[in-house]
């Protein structure tokens, strides 16, 4: 723990953002440790950062991983700004992970079929192995969709935050 040179607060060593005030530390890297999650948790009632996502105390009026305003006021033309750099963020490496599942998914396809086409000897029975390379491929294609997933969940989280926050403006 150390205390913020800007408003006096005690906080982790570990944040870039004061949860207080909003102070960057520019001196930190961007490290958050385990340990340093379950310190926080102690007692306090924890929320999602709607920018984020990351748990932070619900007594907090800014991110301490990525300094967002956590206070409930109109969004600034920064903030909304910042907000569309996100989801067009997400949306790329949604993309990014939609462009790397898609081979994945059908190479399996095509190992696994050439399997089938052996275990009823259509081709010769020398293509076993394709067996096992079609359900590495289908794993690695699977666990890419998960990824994948979670970036459109973030586009669409932060879509909804987006029109939230305009929509009572």
């Amino acid at each position: 723990m150390k205390e913020c040179p800007s408003c006096g607060n005690t906080i982790p060593k570990e944040v870039i953002y004061c949860p207080y005030c909003g102070a960057r530390f520019a001196d930190l890297g961007h490290t958050q440790t385990k340990g340093n999650e379950q310190r926080q948790k102690g007692g306090f009632k924890m929320q999602k950062c709607p920018l984020c996502n990351k748990k932070i105390r619900e007594d907090a009026k800014f991110c301490p991983e990525c300094g967002w305003d956590l206070t409930d006021h109109e969004l600034t033309p920064p903030q909304i700004a910042r907000i569309q750099e996100e989801i067009q963020d997400a949306r790329f490496r949604y993309m990014h992970w939609h462009v790397a599942t898609v081979p994945f998914i059908t190479v399996s396809a095509v190992c696994l079929l050439v399997y089938m086409f052996t275990a009823f000897e259509v081709i010769p029975a020398t293509w076993d192995f394709m067996l096992y390379i079609g359900w590495v491929f289908l794993f690695i294609g699977i666990a890419f969709s998960f990824f994948r997933d979670r970036q459109k969940k973030k586009q669409d989280r932060l879509k909804m935050m987006l029109r939230d926050r305009q929509s009572t403006q």
